[in-house]
């Protein structure tokens, strides 16, 4: 009887842990439709003007893994002038710098294949990337 209850509490735990799985795959493909739409219409275009960085999927996951970054990076990025794409690429670059002292350039890019985000920052002829950790789609 005991063996019985520990195989049904293993199949409840296994079905769980099956069902997060497809959940998270699924969350996955969601998010990157709903990013598809908000950046596919916006290629060629001010990313500032139509207000790209103020989307909350985009804002909260930027200052998410951008942390103490963030403000800096947002910065740099207000002197983007379009929205550009490139393969599964979208990307946008600044095109001056308003804190030298921080960086010079910025670029935030978003994979479309892989749903990743990641920014560079050049200072002093360095490169700083930062990027979201990547989440395996099921």
């Amino acid at each position: 009887m005991k063996i019985r209850s520990q195989l049904k509490a293993l199949l409840i735990i296994g079905a769980t842990l099956l069902l997060s799985a497809c959940l998270g795959g699924l969350l996955v493909q969601a998010t990157t439709q709903v990013m598809l739409a908000i950046l596919k219409p916006m290629v060629g275009l001010d990313p500032n003007s139509n207000g790209l960085f103020q989307q909350p999927i985009i804002k909260n996951r930027m200052q998410s893994f951008l942390g103490d970054y963030y403000d800096p990076t947002m910065q740099l990025l207000r002197t983007a002038d379009k929205v550009q794409e490139e393969g599964p690429l979208y990307y946008v670059v600044s095109r001056y710098t308003p804190i030298p002292q921080v960086a010079e350039k910025a670029g935030f890019v978003w994979n479309s294949d892989t749903n990743q985000m990641a920014v560079m920052l050049i200072s002093g002829g360095s490169t700083t990337v930062i990027a979201e950790r990547l989440v395996q789609q099921q």
